[in-house]
C-alpha cells in the first residue's frame, strides 16, 4: 500500500439482486486529497459512497482503510474512520444545533452513554472553528439550507474521521452557496489532512476543488486519475454523452460548456 493511501477500492461489485449497479471499481484516495465522483445520475455514485461505509455490500473485502478491510470492523469502528455528510438532514424533533453536532459523537458515547460538558464545549469548538458559533441554540430545522449544510459537516467533523464521505452536498443550494460549503470543504481537508470523497454532478465544481476524479458511467469507472490528466474534453463527453468544449480562464482555471 502507498503510505499516502488512507482509502483503497479493490474489485469492488455490487447489485441489487440481479441488477448490476457497480462493476470491477479500483481506485484509492490519499491524505490531503479531495476526490470528486462524477458522473450522470444512476451511475453509481452514491451507491459507491455506501459501499465504502459499509453500509452496503460489507460482506466482501473490497474496501480498505489504512490497509484494513472495512468487512472486519464493526459500524462503531467504522464511525471512528469515516463521516458521512448526507444531501438532507430530516429531524422529527426540534434539535438545537448544538445537539446534532453532539450527535456526530454516538460512537464515542456507546448504545447507554450520553454526552457531558465536555462534548458540547467541543461541539460548540468546531463550530467556532466553521465561523457558525452563533447558530449554536438555533433549531436545526429553522435552518437554511445552506446553514444545514454546515451544520452536517460540523456533525461529520466532531467524530474526528480519517475520511470524509460527502453525497452531493451543494445540489440544493444557490450560486454563492454552493462556493461557500466548496471552500469550506477545501480548507477543512487541507487543514485536517482528510480524505475527502464527494459526489457532484457539476463537473466545473469538480474541476475547480477536486484534485482527483473518478468518473462514472452506468457503473464502470471510465475515467480516473488527477484533476489535470483526466479533465479533459474526451473524459466529459464519454461520460455525459454530449459534446463539450473546455475554456481557460484568465487566472488559469477551466470551466466546461456544450459543445456549439
Amino acid at each position: 500500500m502507498n503510505n499516502n493511501e488512507t482509502l483503497a477500492v479493490n474489485d469492488l461489485n455490487f447489485a441489487y439482486r440481479e441488477r448490476k449497479v457497480l462493476q470491477n471499481i479500483n481506485f484509492s484516495v490519499g491524505n490531503g486529497d479531495i476526490c470528486g465522483l462524477l458522473g450522470p445520475n444512476g451511475s453509481g455514485k452514491t451507491t459507491l459512497l455506501k459501499c465504502i461505509n459499509g453500509i452496503l455490500g460489507n460482506g466482501n473485502n473490497s474496501i480498505k482503510v489504512h490497509g484494513k478491510s472495512i468487512s472486519s470492523l464493526q459500524r462503531e469502528e467504522i464511525a471512528k474512520l469515516m463521516a458521512v455528510v448526507p444531501q438532507e438532514l430530516h429531524l422529527v424533533f426540534s434539535f438545537t444545533v448544538l445537539q446534532v453536532v453532539v450527535m456526530g459523537g454516538g460512537s464515542r458515547f456507546g448504545l447507554t452513554g450520553t454526552p457531558k460538558e465536555k462534548d458540547y464545549l467541543e461541539a460548540l469548538e468546531v463550530l467556532e472553528e466553521l465561523g457558525v458559533p452563533h447558530l449554536a441554540s438555533r433549531i436545526f430545522n429553522e435552518l437554511s439550507g445552506g446553514e444545514k449544510q454546515i451544520v452536517l459537516i460540523a456533525k461529520a467533523l466532531f467524530q474526528k474521521p480519517h475520511i470524509l464521505l460527502l453525497d452531493e452536498p451543494i445540489s440544493h443550494l444557490d450560486f454563492k452557496k454552493q462556493y461557500t460549503i466548496m471552500e469550506l470543504i477545501k480548507k477543512i481537508t487541507r487543514e485536517k489532512n482528510l480524505t475527502t470523497l464527494i459526489t457532484l454532478h457539476d463537473p466545473n465544481i469538480a474541476g475547480r476543488y477536486c484534485n482527483k476524479l473518478v468518473m462514472l458511467k452506468e457503473g464502470n469507472i471510465v475515467y480516473q486519475g488527477s484533476r489535470e490528466d483526466v479533465f479533459h474534453a474526451k473524459s466529459l463527453e464519454a461520460i455525459y454523452d454530449i459534446r463539450v468544449q473546455i475554456e481557460n480562464t484568465r487566472k488559469g482555471g477551466m470551466y466546461v460548456l456544450p459543445a456549439d
